[in-house]
């Protein structure tokens, strides 16, 4: 071998070695390109997954039981709004309010607010705002009906007078009562016994009796409209 070739020799060896080292190069740049890309896909990946609100208890279960929400009571009932009462009903409220005479006599002056009638005791003509039932002195006097005493209070006109609230708007009075059974917030029932027939001064001249009266919210009524007089 002479020198040109040996020289041409050791060139072309350089060459393929320079070759093959940087063909090694660009396989290591690529591959640790590779690798970087892939591992900052996963990282980011991560990162993004990381950041998605976490759902807890996301399991639905097909079984009802499993399904229901704890803490909420659900009725099987329908709802309904409360009712007033119907006017039927009221009306046979006010009819078990039922009344009887305070004592048996028989009616000797009936009601009147605008007839004058003649007063034996003022010896004039004047309206009568209750009825009297004819009775001897110390005869039983008892509850027409059922209620509340409201007053039991002296009248110079009427003396003893027994004030029963019954409810619907109705009150009654008992006048000239003596030996009085009851007072003020007693509530009594139908023919319970108040007292008995004792003297009326605004009437004395007249034969013994009881002076009944009705008020009807507050105002005189006739006494008859609540029972069947004879």
């Amino acid at each position: 071998m002479n020198y040109s070739n040996y020289r041409s020799s050791g060139k072309r060896k350089r060459i393929s070695a320079f070759y093959i080292v940087f063909a090694v190069c660009l396989l290591a740049v690529g591959f640790a390109t590779w690798y970087s890309a892939h591992r900052v896909r996963s990282a980011t990946r991560t990162d993004y997954e990381s950041d998605l609100p976490k759902e807890e208890n996301s399991y639905v279960s097909s079984d009802p039981a499993e399904s229901e929400i704890v803490g909420i009571t659900v009725s099987d009932e329908p709802y309904s709004e409360p009712t007033a009462p119907s006017q039927s009903e009221e009306k046979t409220e006010k009819q078990e309010l039922m009344f009887a005479f305070p004592v048996k006599g028989e009616v000797v002056k009936s009601y009147s607010d605008t007839q004058l009638q003649y007063s034996e005791t003022y010896g004039d003509m004047r309206l009568h705002r209750g009825m009297d039932i004819a009775c001897k002195e110390g005869t039983s006097v008892s509850a027409a009906a059922s209620g509340t005493v409201t007053a039991v209070e002296e009248s110079a006109e009427f003396g003893t007078v027994v004030t029963i609230e019954h409810g619907n708007g109705i009150t009654t009075r008992y006048a000239g009562i003596k030996d009085v059974k009851v007072m003020a917030g007693d509530n009594v029932a139908a023919g319970d016994i108040l007292g008995t027939v004792g003297e009326i001064p605004g009437e004395c001249a007249e034969a013994s009796h009881l002076h009944f009266e009705v008020l009807q919210n507050g105002k005189p009524s006739d006494p008859a409209l609540l029972f069947k007089t004879e």
